[in-house]
């Protein structure tokens, strides 16, 4: 079983973390998503993004299927230690569950030159479809949790949507859309950048990580209870632990 699993929910907003686009916004926006990327195979990483009006940064989408049940993908993001080794610029976490809150995790994301390193705390919630069994964790900023921190610029405003849907042959598709504010000055060029390399990259890592012993058939009942719901979260026969 995962040590410190007790994030395994709050942790998922890391993953397009520097990604650019709020979901009202998005939610609103009359304009179409443009492929960036498309799959040779299923196991590849599509990629989407598209204008927002009076903003010089695009939104993103990315999405991928992966070979690996439900339960597999949570253990993965809620190993939290190990965010640096393969979400997209991502070099440190913290989180206090006895001060904080269980559901808030605080995101150290090393910055691309000529950017300074930026941070962003945030609060997490979840809601599972009834029809589909696809989990939802909508993540945003708390940062009145912590005062702004010396060395770093802090992420004013963050919105994101992380969907994990388990498919009927075992395999999991995830699809994520975000919102994030970076703060201080970001050439638009640089931030069109993350915002395409950052799904690409992120959700190709991730996927090689499932692949690990530690994350295989881990006792999801084992974990704490985190956000509102997660005590009643549901699996397809497919998605279950076998033991």
């Amino acid at each position: 079983m995962l040590s410190r699993t007790s994030t395994a929910l709050s942790a998922l907003l890391a993953l397009p973390l520097l990604a650019l686009l709020s979901l009202p916004a998005l939610a609103d926006s009359d304009e179409p998503w443009r492929q960036m990327r498309t799959a040779d195979e299923r196991i590849d990483v599509e990629t989407w993004r598209r204008p927002v009006e009076d903003n010089s940064i695009d939104a993103f989408r990315g999405r991928v299927e992966v070979p690996h049940s439900l339960p597999v993908v949570l253990a993965v993001l809620g190993d939290i230690d190990n965010f640096p080794e393969w979400v997209f610029q991502c070099d440190d976490t913290e989180f206090h569950p006895e001060e904080w809150g269980p559901d808030i995790i605080r995101i150290v994301i090393e910055g691309i030159w000529p950017v300074s390193d930026r941070d962003v705390v945030t609060r997490s919630s979840l809601k599972q479809d009834d029809n589909n069994l696809a989990v939802t964790i909508r993540t945003r900023a708390a940062n009145d949790i912590l005062e702004e921190q010396p060395g770093f610029v802090r992420i004013p405003a963050l919105d994101n949507t992380f969907v994990m849907k388990p498919l009927e042959d075992g395999w999991t598709r995830i699809t994520f859309t975000t919102f994030v504010d970076p703060g201080g000055r970001i050439p638009a060029w640089l931030a069109n950048f993350v915002a395409t390399r950052a799904p690409l990259t992120t959700l190709r890592d991730m996927s090689a990580r499932m692949e690990l012993d530690r994350y295989q058939d881990p006792n999801l009942e084992d974990m704490p209870i985190l956000l509102p719901g997660t005590e009643d979260l549901r699996f397809p026969e497919a998605h279950r632990n076998p033991s």
